[in-house]
């Protein structure tokens, strides 16, 4: 009877795991995503990439054509690619939810830790929640990351050589998360050479196994950091800067870039950083976390849900604690350091987000939490057989469930049920006509864009976020072909045709 009252709990969990997971498919495929970022850099550079709109119909401002240059494009790369197969601009959101669903997988696969047991505990973080279904790249670049930490882990808590299966998927993490987010690039490099001492020393105390690959193991070890490290190397190559275009000092000397790091970055780093884990006055859950009219908050700070964190904190300490006890006992049937280690690993990986640059910007690092939750998820479901009764997957599952319905409940349900916000809505509500009518055919005309537009009825200015959508590829209507550059104000138009012509009307002196 407790058996079949165990299997009936795990169904209802995961019945529960897939519904919300459907929930948030659907959102990805039906709503066009009109993110400030993926609108203004995001869906261009996914659609330059393949042909879709070339860069020579659509070309943003300046500050952006840079970021194409230097930034990572891995993930507009599949973006692109899933918007040219399936001929939907929606499709762009998929690439984020298939890599939570592949690190679910992966999960599954090296940790055995139950599908629903993922899928209720990182749904629950709001930062995760809130980007699964959208076009920005946060989320897989940080998967990778979690990937690439998890494998680490694993690393270091076994004596035994890595697998063919586990180096390669090691190998994935780390150049997903490169190739996707400059942010994270220091921070693989650091895990990468941790890795490599590793297997060094695996590779050394297995002397046969070292000397049958040790031919094979140099040259591929050689190629796979090329490839991990392909952007930074074409950026130092080209450019003289790993991380162009943002400026970078190396003893004294500032390398070529053409953005600066932002001003709200500075300050007091890991101070800002714990504030923002801990959720001190942050604003409401939302994909940027952005807030402009309350200074009394840690503005883009926060999304891991402060409860949340100390649980899964106090979780990973009392495991460890554990572990400890039962390792002093005279006759331990095993000892074990799984839960020690997970406990040092999460220490060694907030050193560096802790005093990063936007260090309270947690969807740069959602890998931090992501990585965290599942430490807790591998220890309980490696534990369970000889662990107390109450300490078990399905009982874990019933409190992450509780986390995730505080979150289902207090965040803007936008985030994870279809509004059918479908292109045509999104042209017919967000493209002003009278600015497409003033484009000049088979020319390049200025579209000048802002960043912020108080009253979109008064001002005659496109919006940063929908520029793009002002593109010939998107106006089928229009039968004669034009093309745009943009700008945020008329001195980056050159001599091109300006729209709006009195455009320089409307901009505040001090902008």
């Amino acid at each position: 009877m407790k058996k079949n009252n165990s299997s009936v709990q795990e169904i209802i969990l995961s019945i529960i795991a897939a519904i919300v997971a459907i929930a948030i498919f659907l959102k990805a495929m039906i709503d066009l995503d009109h993110n400030y970022d993926v609108g203004w850099y995001q869906l261009p550079f996914a659609a330059r990439i393949w042909g879709i709109v070339p860069a020579e119909f659509f070309q943003a401002d300046n500050s952006i054509e840079h970021r194409f240059d230097g930034f990572p494009l891995l993930a507009n790369f599949f973006q692109g690619l899933l918007w040219k197969v399936t001929g939907q601009i929606q499709a762009t959101n998929l690439v984020g939810y298939f890599s939570l669903i592949i690190y679910f997988l992966v999960l599954r696969s090296q940790f055995q830790i139950p599908l629903y047991l993922s899928a209720i505990a990182l749904f629950s973080i709001p930062a995760v929640l809130t980007h699964a279904p959208t076009s920005m790249v946060d989320l897989p670049g940080n998967i990778g990351v979690s990937i690439l930490i998890m494998m680490t882990y694993k690393f270091f808590r076994s004596s035994k050589l890595p697998s063919k299966t586990e180096l390669i998927i090691t190998f994935l993490g780390a150049a997903a998360a490169v190739n996707i987010k400059p942010q994270l690039q220091p921070l693989v490099l650091v895990i990468y050479c941790l890795v490599g001492l590793r297997l060094i020393w695996l590779y050394l105390t297995h002397v046969r196994a070292a000397q049958r690959r040790l031919w094979l193991v140099a040259p591929l070890s050689i190629i796979a950091s090329g490839l991990i490290f392909f952007t930074p190397i074409k950026n130092l190559a080209i450019y003289g800067n790993p991380f162009y275009p943002i400026k970078i000092e190396v003893a004294g000397i500032v390398l070529n870039h053409k953005l600066p790091v932002k001003a709200y970055s500075e300050g007091e780093r890991a101070k800002k950083w714990l504030r923002s884990i801990l959720e001190i006055k942050t604003p409401q859950w939302s994909v940027d976390q952005w807030n402009q009219n309350d200074d009394r908050y840690l503005d883009r700070g926060g999304g891991f849900f402060g409860a949340y964190v100390v649980f899964n904190l106090l979780l990973l300490v009392s495991l460890t604690i554990r572990e400890q006890w039962q390792n002093r006992q005279p006759s331990p049937p095993k000892k074990s350091h799984d839960a020690a280690t997970a406990l040092i690993t999460t220490l060694l990986m907030s050193l560096i987000p802790a005093n990063f640059p936007q260090s309270h910007e947690l969807r740069y690092f959602m890998f931090w939490m992501i990585t965290l939750v599942s430490l807790n998820l591998y220890l309980i479901t490696s534990i369970q057989n000889q662990a107390a009764k109450w300490l078990k997957p399905k009982h874990l599952g019933l409190v992450y469930l509780l986390f995730l319905g505080i979150v289902l409940t207090k965040i803007d349900s936008s985030y994870f049920k279809p509004q059918f916000r479908t292109l045509d809505k999104y042209l017919a509500s967000s493209v002003k006509p009278e600015l497409l009518k003033q484009m000049s055919p088979n020319a390049r005309n200025c579209l000048i864009s802002r960043h912020a537009i108080i009253d979109p009825d008064a001002v005659p200015f496109a919006s940063i976020a929908n520029a793009f959508f002002y593109s010939s590829y998107f106006h089928p209507e229009i039968k004669h072909e034009y093309k745009i550059k943009v700008a945020v104000d008329p001195q980056g138009c050159d001599d091109l045709k300006v729209i709006p012509p009195n455009a320089q009307d409307y901009i505040p002196k001090d902008t």
